[in-house]
């Protein structure tokens, strides 16, 4: 059987100082996820992939490195000022 992956992207605007700020939380990952947050005029875009997500542990873990993310760019928004 072939390998399915699964990708989920966040936007929001924000400053460069928001995506640097998440960026920390995401370096230590297993092998199998990978996540990336990147700012560009004024948009910080973080993307998460799964690869072999038909395991339902896998998404699961999709699901809470989402959560984890929205929360740590909240946090970083709220401190730099962003509503």
């Amino acid at each position: 059987m072939a390998r399915q992956e699964c990708r989920a992207i966040i936007e929001v605007e924000a400053p460069r100082s928001v995506a640097e700020a998440v960026e920390v939380d995401n370096v230590v990952a297993p092998p199998w996820l990978r996540v990336s947050c990147t700012w560009q005029s004024g948009t910080v875009k973080c993307t998460v992939v799964v690869e072999d997500c038909r395991e339902p542990r896998r998404i699961l873990s999709l699901r809470n490195t989402l959560d984890d993310l929205l929360i740590a760019l909240k946090a970083a928004s709220d401190a730099v000022g962003q509503p």
